[in-house]
């Protein structure tokens, strides 16, 4: 009888950890649906002949830097604090217009990307189908 002196390195213990430690991971970790804002695209990269009959002036909502929101129409301006207030603003204005009532976003070029989402948020709850986005270097507050 011949005695082997390789020692084989059992890998059987570290396999086991390795599959522990990823269904752990796999067992941990959140997973959430991303909602994802749909932004209308320019339908033509030429300016548009047609003349337009009557148009309205549009609703202006102005995001500073600081995520302040000033929500500005032919009649009056309201200086705004919180998404929920925004919310019941915009629908309060949209309710006086007339039925095609049109909102201008007007964003400065400082501010967080997560106000320009909330005033976006707003506008689709408060019910605006359609709204324009505009850079604002201007400060209007």
């Amino acid at each position: 009888m011949t005695r082997r002196n390789e020692q084989e390195l059992d890998l059987t213990p570290m396999i086991d950890v390795t599959f522990l430690i990823l269904i752990f991971f796999m067992v941990t970790a959140s997973f959430s649906l991303q909602h994802a804002i749909e932004t209308p695209t320019p339908e033509s990269d030429q300016a548009s002949r047609d003349v337009i009959a009557t148009q309205l002036d549009p609703i202006r909502l102005h995001v500073d830097r600081h995520g302040s929101f000033l929500l500005m129409t032919t009649d009056w301006q309201k200086e705004i604090v919180g998404k929920q207030e925004l919310v019941n603003q915009l629908a309060a204005a949209k309710g006086r217009g007339a039925m095609h009532v049109e909102l201008r976003i007007e964003v400065e070029s400082a501010a967080r990307l997560q106000h320009m989402v909330d005033a976006m948020d707003a506008a689709t709850i408060a019910g605006f189908d359609r709204y324009q986005l505009a850079e604002s270097d201007s400060e209007l507050i």
